[in-house]
């Protein structure tokens, strides 16, 4: 077992080390005090070898960035950063959801309006001309010439409205959405502390 004085060398170098956020520091007293005291029981070494192992052990070399990341999350000026990013964010997906959608009924549009051209196409040139048939050759390649610029115009709006789907799920996917999560994570931290 280790006594205060060998706990307060761990708090001290730790401080040295430059943490600064009490309940890390005594999160990380805890955790290298159980290691070293499971040293030195193990292997029947000192205090000083067993805390030398320890922080080898426990202690990354980036330690102090757990402290540094904890800080940028919790600070209200990054944390007011990261909430105006993730509503942007939001909103940026709302606008591309909407243009997918649009495109997307622009282009079953351009069919059904391509039908009532057609219909339009056949009435007038059969009006003009009475003494024809169904079936007449530069009536089919108007409608043909027609259908081509119909599909290419069609397929183009589809394209669009795929890309702006794809582009609205990832920004909500990689901005909304780990905000939401981050802030209810928060606020169910604030309550356990407040119980």
């Amino acid at each position: 077992m280790i006594n205060a004085t060998q706990t307060q060398q761990i708090r001290g170098y730790l401080l040295q080390q430059g943490f600064t956020n009490p309940e890390l520091i005594d999160d990380l007293v805890d955790h290298l005090s159980c290691e070293v005291e499971i040293l030195i029981e193990d292997g029947h070494i000192d205090f000083t070898v067993a805390f030398s192992n320890a922080k080898e052990k426990v202690m990354p070399d980036y330690a102090i960035q757990i402290e540094n990341d904890l800080k940028f999350l919790t600070t209200k000026k990054y944390n007011t950063m990261i909430k105006k990013l993730a509503f942007i964010g939001g909103y940026a997906s709302v606008v591309c959801l909407c243009l997918s959608v649009l495109f997307f009924s622009q282009s079953l549009l351009a069919s059904k309006g391509f039908e009532f051209k057609i219909q339009a196409i056949q009435a007038e040139y059969y009006s003009a001309n009475p003494e024809l048939t169904v079936s007449s050759y530069g009536l089919e390649k108007q409608i043909n010439t027609i259908r081509l610029e119909n599909a290419v115009e069609s397929s183009k709006k589809f394209d669009l409205a795929e890309t702006f789907l794809i582009i609205s799920f990832i920004l909500f996917a990689s901005l909304y959405l780990p905000y939401q999560f981050y802030s209810k994570y928060q606020r169910s931290e604030e309550s356990l502390q407040q119980a």
